[in-house]
């Protein structure tokens, strides 16, 4: 018997339309409960308390379930009227949360807490990740979003110029602020101050701080590129200005970042989100924790390299080209291994071939003047791939053919078997553009490009290679964003959106704990040490300049504009016949001797090389923070 359709009750309107809606009104539930959630531990600030699980005992339930309560209701009310507004409120929750918690994490010893001495990058990496997560809920919200504002070509440089002057700003205070509160030292900062003094007194590359005698910088590393930078130093002599140089140098990549993304043909707000990665990069910034080198040259000289390239430009080519190898005897590597992918994919095969050919002439040239006139090439840093220790560096192509699992082996050993940097070192490189640099597809010649990666920071024991905090990365920088261009141009337009916002998430959450905290610091120990910091001033501006100097390693930067100035903690060293350190020896009859008094070690040099002689006589008797001795 059929049944009259009349003859059911009607559903009530308000239960039907609650049916109708389940899944929105479920969604709904969830985003304003965790909403609430994250807000409640946003207001309990539960995010200075990851080490501390006896905050736990101390937390009011009530008052945190009531914030929940109240977090609820404010996404509920905003996801009834706007849910894409909701779930964009919520990922900037999660956000502001998980940046707050890195920024904390600076403070917590994970070594000591937890036996991990990489908790802290591993911890910044998970929040990150969970982050993306969210932004691939809401993504096409905020998609959505984005596409009712246009971003023009003019707009996207004035953009791009702001994060420049950005990261210009952050990287000048650091540097700035490194030398007013003397937290850099000999080696290196104060090698390349006196360096650019020597340029613009004598026009040569020189120091006598850096082996403890006078010796051309060239013999350690061959690095013209400095005579670049000259002019700058020449209108201000000063080592405020050698920041300020190293400041210009890290803000200038964003130009190529430009550019090469405009020849790929990227969407401008693309493009924004790859130059943002750049400035949030941890290794971008973080590398001039340690002061300037010549490798700040690479990243900027690379890129536009890189792009005349590309746009086949040949004299910008030719002379970006030289600059190149101007800047040290190993920056050949990176254009060999450019020429041997352009050749491999196809890109380019001839100038790929003429690349290769100059790369390696040039190499071999600079490691024969090193050798033959210098101090000898650094190759002790690749003791653990040699088998002969007196074979050179041919040994590693065949240790690498030979033997490919010891060399594996070695991308995540270190000399020191109890500690784990590579692999904190590879996370802290990788985290936050892992997703854009390794979706190459069938392009498997990009993967040419790791090259430099590889033997420069993987492979070698020396742990400074394998650091965030040092130059070693900013030629790794260049071509890690030339794969991630190539890779985002060879996908769709939601694909790069999405995979290079991703990366600018977790590089501002991983920014966040490796590098503002330590950046900030600096404001922090100029405030604390202003006394010390006024006594070492006045203490070093009452020497004269033309005066030679024998001093310790954090006041040496201070006294860089002297041509005759030495550290005592580096005196020149004694050899034998076969090499052999036998001894040292100290520079004789300095007219100063300026020893900062927190430095017990660099006392006790100065005491039995100096002052048992009775030629010196302490001329600032009453200062507690630097004791001045001025030859008889």
């Amino acid at each position: 018997m059929k049944t009259n359709n009349t003859d059911k009750k009607p559903q009530n309107g308000f239960i039907a339309k609650l049916i109708d809606n389940q899944k929105a009104l479920i969604e709904m539930f969830f985003v304003s409960v965790i909403g609430g959630w994250v807000f409640a531990n946003l207001i309990m600030k539960s995010f200075r308390q990851l080490d501390n699980i006896d905050y736990v005992a101390t937390t009011n339930l009530a008052v945190f379930v009531l914030l929940i309560l109240v977090g609820a209701a404010i996404m509920g009310v905003i996801s009834y009227f706007k849910k894409p507004v909701a779930k964009i409120v919520l990922l900037a929750l999660v956000l502001v949360y998980f940046i707050l918690t890195a920024i904390k994490s600076e403070q917590v010893d994970f070594n000591a807490a937890s036996n991990n001495p990489i908790g802290q990058v591993c911890l910044l990496a998970l929040m990150g990740m969970l982050a993306v997560a969210v932004f691939y809920y809401c993504r096409e919200d905020i998609f959505k979003l984005a596409g009712n504002y246009k971003l023009s070509t003019k707009a996207l440089k004035i953009v791009t110029a702001v994060f420049g002057i950005l990261i210009f700003g952050l990287v000048a205070f650091i540097g700035i602020m490194r030398y007013r509160t003397y937290s850099n030292a000999t080696f290196d900062f104060g090698i390349f101050a006196q360096i650019f003094e020597y340029m613009k007194q004598k026009g040569q590359i020189a120091t006598t701080a850096e082996r403890g005698y006078m010796l051309s910088h060239n013999a350690v590393h061959v690095s013209p590129i400095f005579y670049v930078a000259l002019p700058f130093y020449f209108i201000f002599p000063s080592q405020i200005t050698i920041a300020i140089v190293q400041a210009v140098l890290v803000a200038l990549p964003v130009i190529p970042i430009y550019l090469l993304g405009k020849h790929f043909e990227l969407k401008n707000k693309v493009i924004v989100g790859l130059v943002a990665l750049y400035a949030f990069y941890p290794a971008t910034v973080a590398g001039t924790f340690y002061d300037i080198h010549e490798n700040t040259f690479l990243t900027f000289l690379l890129l536009m390299f890189i792009w005349a390239v590309e746009t086949k430009k040949n004299i910008p080519t030719a002379i970006l080209l030289i600059l190149t190898f101007m800047v040290k005897e190993d920056a050949p590597m990176y254009v060999m291994i450019l020429g041997a992918f352009w050749l491999f994919s196809r890109k380019d095969k001839k100038r790929g071939i003429i690349f290769i050919a100059v790369s390696a002439i040039y190499f071999a040239i600079a490691l024969a003047i090193i050798n033959s006139y210098g101090l000898g090439a650094l190759d002790f840093r690749y003791d653990n791939m040699f088998y002969d220790k007196s074979g050179g560096l041919g040994q590693i192509i065949i240790v690498f053919l030979t033997n490919p699992a010891y060399a594996i082996n070695q991308m995540i050993s270190n000399a020191d078997a109890t500690q784990m940097d590579k692999i904190g070192y590879i996370i802290s490189m990788f985290a936050p553009i892992g997703a854009l640099v390794f979706s190459t597809g069938k392009k498997y010649s990009r993967y040419i490009l790791f090259g430099a990666f590889v033997v420069l920071s993987l492979i070698t024991t020396y742990q400074y290679q394998h650091d965030i905090g040092f130059q070693y990365n900013v030629g790794h920088i260049a071509l890690f964003f030339y794969i991630i261009v190539m890779n985002l141009a060879g996908v769709s337009v939601r694909k790069q959106k999405t995979r290079v916002w991703a990366g600018v998430i977790i590089a501002v959450i991983m920014f966040s704990g490796l590098v503002y905290p330590r950046a900030i610091s600096y404001s922090d120990r100029y405030a604390s040490n202003k006394a010390r910091i006024v006594e070492l001033d006045k203490a070093i501006d009452a020497i004269p300049n033309d005066a030679s100097v024998v001093t310790t390693g954090f006041l040496m930067p201070h006294f860089s504009r002297h041509l005759q100035c030495y550290d005592i903690g580096y005196p020149q060293d004694i050899k034998d016949a076969n090499g052999n350190v036998t001894g040292k020896k100290y520079y004789e009859n300095p007219d100063y001797v300026v020893i900062d008094s927190v430095d017990a070690k660099e006392q006790t040099e100065f005491d039995n090389n100096y002052l048992n002689s009775g030629k010196y006589e302490l001329i600032n008797e009453g200062n507690a923070y630097v004791k001045v001795y001025k030859r008889k």
